[in-house]
């Protein structure tokens, strides 16, 4: 069980500027760890703030969106802190990133063995001929076919599934220590998300790549992380190992992702839904953001912010009125 710390994020807050320069909070205070060798799943819905995280981790944030204070520590250097240079020999080498749509991150004027390579040329010094051998293993590793062949080809030559894989083979081919997958199988068909998930999957028990998995669908992430981090309004509201999450949930807006799912149990039947919406970034919210759409609410969650809990080891929740299981 992997236990020593790779990325630890703490208090973290991002703020988007608005008109006049106003600053409104995105990402609230999160705070979650990632262990050596473990796969995370960070899940909320679109708006919570996932994205900002992974793009504050990456160094990627935009003009737009600015750092406004907390730590981003990996192997134990502050990520914000650091100079180009620094940022240059982890971003790439050290830390990997698959972005959600791969023909907007993709190059189109670049065939895809010069995409593949690209980080070989940053973080080393192999020879041409050594570099196209690499490039040929990491699709290889991805199980892509006919790697010459589609080392020659652009972007748009290949299909969804396809361009996924090169950009998995991409942010993996100098080995990170962690790799940032951030919705990568959003825009992919159900048999293809299967495969990208068999796939990191193996590339984590092969080469024991942390992973970081953002999604909106807990189905999905039960099938692949070992803890689960829940993420509403900018805010971890529950934390614990997969198992925990999915079958003993504490916080009502984890149990009712649950209760959204489809299932066997539920055919014929309509499926439960949220009421209500994530609240834009510039809209005033409560103490507990959750509370107006939460049915468990009551007035103390209107007027004080919910204390983070412990309920068992690596289980937390932060709400005023957890579901408590024995």
């Amino acid at each position: 069980m992997p236990n020593q710390k790779l990325l630890s994020v703490k208090d973290l807050r991002i703020c988007i500027r608005g008109l006049g320069n106003r600053l409104y909070p995105a990402v609230d205070g999160a705070s979650f760890d990632i262990r050596d060798g473990e796969i995370l799943a960070l899940v909320g819905e679109s708006g919570c703030g996932k994205s900002l995280t992974a793009l504050a981790i990456d160094g990627l944030l935009d003009e737009s969106a600015i750092y406004c204070g907390g730590s981003i520590s990996f192997c134990g250097k502050e990520l914000p802190g650091l100079t180009e240079k620094e940022k240059r020999s982890i971003y790439g080498k050290d830390i990997g990133m698959v972005f959600q749509e791969p023909m907007t991150s993709l190059d189109p004027l670049m065939r895809i063995g010069e995409q593949v390579g690209e980080s070989l040329l940053l973080h080393g010094n192999a020879s041409k001929e050594k570099r196209k051998k690499l490039v040929r293993s990491a699709l290889e590793s991805v199980k892509l076919e006919n790697p010459d062949e589609l080392m020659s080809k652009y972007p748009h030559e290949l299909s969804g599934g396809m361009r996924q894989r090169v950009m998995i083979a991409s942010a993996c081919i100098c080995r990170p220590r962690l790799l940032i997958a951030d919705e990568p199988t959003t825009a992919l068909d159900m048999l293809t998300q299967e495969e990208v998930v068999k796939l990191l999957k193996s590339i984590n028990a092969d080469s024991g790549t942390a992973i970081l998995f953002i999604s909106h669908d807990l189905k999905l992430v039960s099938r692949i992380s070992s803890r689960i981090a829940v993420m509403y309004a900018g805010k971890i509201v529950e934390t614990g190992c997969t198992e925990v999450i999915t079958e003993k949930p504490a916080h009502p807006y984890t149990s009712a992702l649950l209760g959204s799912l489809p299932s066997r149990n539920m055919k014929g039947k309509p499926l439960d839904c949220i009421g209500g919406r994530v609240p834009t970034v510039t809209e005033p919210k409560p103490p507990c953001p959750f509370a107006p759409r939460c049915p468990r609410a009551q007035g103390k969650c209107f007027d004080r912010a919910p204390k983070l809990m412990t309920l068992d080891a690596g289980h937390t929740v932060s709400c005023n009125f957890p579901f408590l299981q024995s």
